[in-house]
């Protein structure tokens, strides 16, 4: 096998250099051609470097302070004169006073450089001529004279935020030396509408660490947070996609079938009736593929009867599932917590087959739909198809739909009959209260919009509709732990009572986990995408509890308004937080930065849960997850942002130094420079 060079297996440099020299003169001696160098005999160029003058700063138009120099150096070191190099203007705008420059006997040559008339970065190489070496400069064309020399730095204390309008900036390092993160944030709605921002900074330092939380790092709960939340993604694309092409081509038909229906005072078609008891055997439809053909029926047993739930088994269950007890109580926790908590939030759902139940399905067939050995789980699943009339006078009926509230969810199957895929008692039974809320919301969502709040000409975005969906798991947590939002809840706080680190482990670490999958990667995401990922419904949940959070009206209050509108997307959002959300989503994107760094102002840090303390407990390294980049002064960084997407690029300033920071980006991204330390 090949060994690859590395420094590793190289030993020292020293030896390795002895090494080549050795063998180099072994070869001069086996040759008769070899000729003894002489006096006139050229140095070959074996390297250039930038010696002077990178990473300098000059108003648009003037000429930098200092000229460019390079020095051209033969293999063992020695200068290299009268070798020629070609200077170039690779990137920016800038003129040379030479060109082509011969080197000195010191092996220097240099060039004069006059920036353009265009604030930005400028990229200068130097070029030995016949050889492909090469070094590179990087200037800045700066747009003011404050900005040049840092004549007026700004002072920030740790924890300040500053929204600038233009296009350079300059920070001072204070008394003790200080760390920053500029933040460009990509206002555009468009999520696939991607920005470049371009940005040098000069007379900085380089950050000396990641960020992370003040608190201690101890993992909290299970170090992959994403395998509850991940197994949705794929199966509920097509399902959303196919459920809005149904329930948007038979609304107007089921309107007009529900008003008949209610005029009548009984459903057309009923799954389960209202006089069913427990021992009743009905018959659904459980595909989870086709919303309106392909009828795939199943017995299903009435296992409970509740105030409010139903709780049905399908009869094709594997053994070892819940026992009659154990679903009575599931049908409790339905009535008392989780119907309690979505309704207030959302409105009532509908009874469009007059039983005055919502059925809980659980079906194996939830369970097929996840593959062997995926490393992900369907938790469960909402069907709007179910929604809709089997019969109508007008389009747009469907012949397969259950006509009921219903869901479908998971079983136990500890032996892993179906799929090889085992699924324990304890494990399911931990995971269905929160799945139930979470596709609770979808229902209430979809039954409202199609026959309560008439004047909706469609069903809510899928974006929108699953943030909204992982309010209600929040608000599960909150009712169950007994803790409120707006209270700041940390790791430590998890930590101190067993049972807030069991409620949150059920009902709170998947909306973390997909949260993570956002802040490893804030550029290339958006909370308002299209695609479904856990990287969007994370960022869309946080978003909409940061929003919440600035309204002087109460969680419930300002989900009901967002749920029961008429809109969707953006449009529903401008509705309830303002016809301009742009400042919405930059500060919240920059309070990643600085959620629990103290002196943050209350429009830079999450109130209702410690994002920074409890996502750091969450990996096992104890690191918070939000990727960032460092600034080299005088090395241009660029970086590609999604619309509603971020970059933080961090940097330092030295005690008593200033760094002076010139970008270039188009309008729609707005840039925060933020104090971290």
């Amino acid at each position: 096998m090949h060994t690859p060079i590395t420094r590793s297996n190289l030993g020292s440099g020293t030896s390795f250099v002895g090494a080549l020299v050795i063998l180099a003169s072994v070869l001069s001696a086996c040759g008769g051609d070899a000729v003894a160098p002489t006096a006139s005999t050229t140095i070959l160029p074996g390297s250039v470097t930038a010696l002077s003058g990178n990473g300098q700063s000059a108003i648009a138009g003037s000429a930098l302070a200092q000229s460019l120099v390079v020095q051209v150096s033969s293999a063992s070191g020695a200068p290299v004169s009268r070798a020629t190099v070609a200077f170039a203007v690779t990137s920016g705008s800038a003129t040379l006073s030479a060109t082509s420059v011969q080197t000195d006997n010191s092996g220097s040559a240099s060039t004069q450089v006059t920036v353009g008339t265009t604030v930005g970065a400028v990229v200068i190489q130097a070029t030995v001529s016949g050889t492909t070496l090469s070094a590179q400069f990087n200037v800045t064309a700066i747009a003011s004279t404050s900005d040049a020399g840092c004549s007026t730095p700004l002072g920030m204390a740790i924890g300040a935020a500053l929204t600038v309008s233009g296009s350079s900036t300059c920070v001072s390092g204070g008394t003790s030396g200080a760390e920053f993160a500029i933040i460009p944030f990509n206002s555009s709605t468009t999520a696939s509408a991607r920005s470049t921002f371009s940005v040098q900074s000069s007379g900085t330092t380089t950050a000396s660490s990641a960020l992370s939380s003040s608190e201690a790092t101890a993992v909290l709960g299970a170090a992959n947070t994403q395998v509850a939340a991940n197994g949705q993604q794929s199966f509920e694309v097509g399902l959303r996609s196919r459920e809005r092409i149904a329930l948007k081509s038979g609304a107007a038909g089921a309107r007009s079938w529900f008003a008949s229906r209610s005029a009548t005072g009984g459903a057309r078609f009923n799954a389960i009736p209202s006089t069913a008891t427990v021992g009743s055997l009905y018959s659904l439809n459980s595909n989870a593929d086709d919303a309106c053909t392909n009828a795939k029926l199943r017995g299903a047993r009435v296992m409970a009867v509740g105030r409010k739930a139903m709780v049905l088994a399908d009869t094709l269950n594997p053994a070892g599932g819940f026992t009659q007890a154990e679903y009575e109580a599931i049908a409790t926790t339905f009535d008392d917590v989780v119907d309690e908590i979505n309704t207030k939030a959302f409105g009532d759902p509908t009874d469009i087959d007059g039983n005055g139940h919502v059925v809980l399905y659980f079906t194996s067939a939830v369970n097929s739909l996840t593959p062997k050995s995926a490393g992900y789980y369907v938790g469960g699943f909402f069907y709007g198809r179910d929604l809709l009339p089997t019969t109508s006078s007008a389009i747009g009926s469907c012949a397969t739909s259950n006509v009921a509230e219903m869901f479908y969810l998971l079983v136990p199957d500890p032996d892993g009959s179906i799929n090889a895929n085992k699924f324990s008692k304890t494990f399911v039974a931990s995971a269905t209260i929160s799945t139930i809320a979470h596709e609770y919301e979808h229902l209430i969502n979809a039954s409202r919009r199609l026959y309560v709040n008439t004047a909706a000409t469609d069903f809510e975005e899928t974006w929108l509709d699953e943030g909204l969906a992982h309010m209600a798991e929040e608000l599960l947590f909150y009712k169950r732990s007994g803790l409120s939002p707006l209270s700041n809840i940390s790791a430590t706080l998890l930590r101190s009572n067993n049972a807030y680190r069991t409620v949150f482990n059920d009902d709170g670490i998947a909306n973390f986990g997909r949260l993570r999958s956002f802040l490893e990667s804030p550029s290339t995401n958006s909370p308002y995408a299209g695609n479904d990922s856990l990287a969007t419904r994370g960022a869309t949940w946080s978003f909409l509890q940061y929003a919440i959070e600035q309204q002087s009206a109460t969680q419930e209050t300002v989900l009901f308004r967002l749920v029961n509108s008429t809109s969707t997307g953006m449009t529903n959002l401008r509705n309830v937080f303002g016809s301009d959300l742009t400042p919405l989503f930059r500060d919240w994107a920059t309070a990643f930065a600085l959620d629990d760094v103290s002196g943050a102002a209350g429009p830079y840090s999450f109130r209702s849960w410690n994002i920074a303390s409890i996502s750091s407990a969450l990996t096992t390294a104890g690191t918070y997850p939000l990727a960032t980049q460092l600034l080299v002064s005088g090395v241009p960084k660029s970086v590609d942002i999604n619309g509603g997407g971020a970059a933080y690029l961090r940097f330092g300033v030295a005690s008593g130094g200033t760094g002076s920071l010139s970008w270039t980006a188009p309008a729609n991204v707005l840039t925060t420079v933020v104090r971290l330390r």
